[in-house]
């Protein structure tokens, strides 16, 4: 494979010199917002909760947690894609163990079911609801 083509009209040490001094100065957050309260998730949550939960309190995204640290975000275009291929059963195979209550947990949604049309049921039902 070709090296990609350098759009930088620097040297590369020049290049890293740059990067060293960018990398020193301070971000300015004043101009950005940050939610004090964000809503987030533990790992294990159940993707079908993760679903009620969106749809109840109408959040777009929510931050995954374990044990206090910062472990993965689901957006909502992510949690609908991966109810619909739960219910289609698209996708990669994977081991995965369910909670108690028999449901995947949200850091899943990348994950396999091996009893794809157990799934696809429990997101069917969870849609009606």
């Amino acid at each position: 494979m070709k090296p990609r083509e350098r759009v930088c009209d620097m040297s590369l040490e020049d290049q890293r010199k740059w990067e060293e001094e960018q990398m020193q100065l301070s971000v300015d957050f004043s101009i950005c917002q940050i939610d004090p309260s964000p809503f987030q998730l533990v790992e294990k949550t159940s993707l079908l909760k993760v679903h009620s939960l969106f749809s109840m309190v109408g959040v777009n995204h929510a931050y995954v947690t374990a044990i206090g640290k910062l472990v993965g975000v689901v957006g909502l275009k992510e949690l609908r894609t991966a109810i619909e291929d739960a219910n289609s059963g698209h996708l990669p195979a994977h081991n995965i163990e369910t909670n108690s209550n028999g449901t995947v947990s949200v850091n899943d949604i990348k994950d396999h079911v091996e009893n794809e049309h157990e799934i696809g049921a429990l997101m069917a039902k969870d849609s009606k609801v």
